[in-house]
């Protein structure tokens, strides 16, 4: 996604251009998330674990967003609470290890399903139907938004959603400590919110690999294989005609297309975002949103994390303005940071009580 405003060039070596054709391109499709520890290989091919069953909060435009709450036994409501963003294409139910994590160590989670993605794509009337077989589709040429429930109508929609959902649980849980938590894109929803003044409405943030703005360095080896008219990575893949279309003014593009192998792909997995949605779950401004973090943050990263660069993550928590405590996860991905019961025990230490949580080095 770095780049997405620039355009690329095109060269050809014929010697009568009039007759040149570009020569065929596929863009990669495996791999793209990088490659699975043994641990992450073996938590796949084991049952995955259980999630609750969903509830719906309404948004401003009728919209079910759907939520997923994890409860500790003997929950009284003053304890702490964790509201989770999933990242890009993903849904509450593939972070059910962090859910359960959590819950078991006395902090209730609520992991939400972005609009647009998971369960969040219920009518105004409240029709909340599992998706059909092979996910959701488009319609017309399938460029262009045609009402798929959930597509965003702007940028900030996300984080108005956001601003709801942190409403509604302090009006549940008044006395709780609230912490608000994202992973990969969710992260960058999170620093969206943060950056327009939400860090008041909540007690503490933490931050799991988090894409805070495609300016961010990222592991692009992969980019060089993409075909001309694409950009990004291999697992994010900009299409420039789309984007550049968006950008003059037709917004509603589907412009961003995700890659997941297909074992790590479900029928709930939203694998195309319009322009909104990319513009809306990320930070504004690529470094002015560091100054907003002006309370502690905790930022946990993938030792392996074939998206993100370790070092370049490192040295943008460095430039938090409120400082925190950063966590390198060994052995691990940027998906497998999901699927770790150790990641939980230190967010729920951090949602608990931030000072018992320093940089440090965890083993998932």
């Amino acid at each position: 996604m770095a780049g997405m405003r620039r355009r690329a060039a095109c060269f050809c070596g014929c010697a009568v251009l009039s007759s040149c054709a570009p020569p065929p391109c596929d863009n990669p499709t495996e791999q793209t998330l990088g490659a699975l520890t043994p641990w992450e290989q073996a938590y796949l091919d084991a049952p995955a674990p259980a999630s609750p069953p969903p509830s719906f909060l309404a948004a401003e435009d009728g919209l079910g967003l759907a939520v997923h709450d994890w409860v500790p036994t003997d929950w009284d409501g003053t304890g702490s609470v964790v509201l989770f963003v999933p990242g890009s294409s993903a849904y509450a139910e593939l972070y059910a290890q962090l859910g359960e994590g959590l819950a078991t160590r006395g902090v209730l989670s609520r992991i939400i399903d972005v609009r647009g993605h998971g369960r969040s794509v219920c009518s105004a009337s409240g029709e909340c139907n599992d998706p059909p077989a092979g996910g959701y589709r488009t319609q017309d040429d399938g460029d262009y938004w045609v009402g798929r429930p959930g597509d965003s109508l702007d940028e900030d929609q996300i984080t108005r959603d956001v601003s709801r959902h942190v409403a509604a649980l302090r009006a549940l849980y008044p006395d709780a400590r609230l912490t608000l938590s994202g992973h990969s894109s969710g992260g960058g929803v999170v620093s969206r919110y943060v950056e327009h003044g939400g860090l008041a409405t909540v007690d503490g943030v933490a931050l799991i690999a988090p894409f805070n703005h495609p300016d961010q360095a990222q592991n692009l080896e992969g980019a060089q294989s993409l075909c001309p008219d694409t950009a990004g990575s291999s697992y994010a893949q900009v299409d420039l005609a789309a984007l550049g279309d968006a950008l003059r003014g037709n917004e509603h593009r589907y412009v961003l297309n995700f890659v997941k192998e297909p074992a790590l792909t479900t029928d709930l997995d939203t694998l195309r975002y319009t322009y909104p949605t990319v513009a809306g779950m990320a930070a504004d401004d690529p470094d002015g949103f560091l100054a907003a973090y002006v309370q502690p943050v905790l930022w946990l990263a993938a030792e392996h994390d074939a998206v993100l660069d370790l070092a370049a993550s490192r040295a943008q928590f460095d430039r938090l303005a409120g400082g925190g405590a950063f966590v390198t996860v060994l052995g691990t991905s940027h998906v497998g940071l999901s699927w770790s019961d150790p990641v939980a025990g230190v967010l729920a230490t951090w949602a608990v009580d931030p000072t018992a949580v320093v940089t440090s080095e965890l083993s998932p």
